[in-house]
Order: structure tokens, then sequence, then C-alpha cells
């Protein structure tokens, strides 16, 4: 072969090859910056599930500590009714 073939082969496959990985590149790039979107919503997301279940939890507990302070209340006041019935009976 001679050196013009030669350069000519060598051109069509350096310009194949170059396009080529460029627009691999391309394609990934593209495919990249679609998985980071995604996984920037997913974290957005379950952060916003997190706080949502800790704020229904604290709640949750906020209620449940307001039925025992109220429990607890009426059994003392229970009590002290009692006490003074009882008080009073022994007078």
């Amino acid at each position: 072969m001679e050196t013009a073939q030669l350069q000519l082969i060598f051109n069509v496959v350096a310009i194949t090859g170059v396009s080529s990985l460029a627009s691999f590149c391309y394609l990934l790039r593209k495919e990249n910056r679609k998985l980071a979107n995604s996984l920037t919503r997913n974290k957005q997301e379950e952060s916003r599930h997190q706080t949502e279940v800790a704020q229904a939890a604290v709640t949750s507990t906020e209620k449940d500590i307001r039925t025992l302070a109220a429990d607890q209340r009426a059994r003392w006041v229970d009590g002290m009714r009692l006490s003074a019935t009882l008080w009073s009976a022994g007078k």
C-alpha cells in the first residue's frame, strides 16, 4: 500500500473513532445527569418522608404523654377525694 492510501485509511478510522467516542461521551454524560437528578429527587422525597414520619411520631408521643398525664391527674384527684371523704368521716 502506498502512503497516501494508508493516510486515507488512518484518517477515516480516526475521524470515525473520534466521532463515535464523542457520541458515547455525550450519551453517557446525558444519562449521568438524568441519574443524578433522579437521585437528588429521591433523596429529597426520602427526606420529606422522614420529616413527616418524625412529626407523626412526635404528635403520637405528645398524645401518649397527654393521655398518661390526664390519667395520673384523674387518679390523683380521685385519691384526694377519697382521702378527704375518709378524713371528714373520721371526724
